[in-house]
């Protein structure tokens, strides 16, 4: 694993159409278990574009791109330790609230200084 980080203004821009899509009425469009395996295999964005079609515009992140993989990278690893964890370090407990985690994820991302 390389040592790239998304840029801040790449984890708002990501956070600010999770938060949209949400506020549009997907609260419960996807799971836990679906986020987790998004990010491990590191195809978030391809998923939440082929799950919530024109909820999203990440053609700023092309497959490869630094961006894209600092922000997989970042998100992934901060997933790794909240996992199982959600009620009691983020205060979700529905794992069909699968975009109210990933805002989670990029808060914690925010807050750990996990940007450039």
């Amino acid at each position: 694993m390389s040592d790239i980080k998304p840029s801040i203004s790449t984890l708002s821009f990501v956070g600010f159409h999770v938060n949209s899509a949400i506020a549009n009425g997907h609260l419960e469009s996807v799971s836990f278990d679906e986020l987790y395996t998004a990010l491990e295999q590191g195809q978030l964005f391809e998923f939440l574009d082929s799950k919530l079609p024109s909820e999203f515009d990440f053609s700023l992140f092309k497959a490869g791109s630094d961006q894209h993989i600092g922000f997989h990278q970042v998100i992934n690893s901060i997933a790794g330790g909240l996992q199982g964890r959600e009620r009691k370090k983020l205060g979700l407990s529905n794992s069909n609230h699968g975009l109210s985690l990933l805002l989670a994820f990029i808060l914690e991302a925010l807050q750990h200084h996990d940007w450039v």
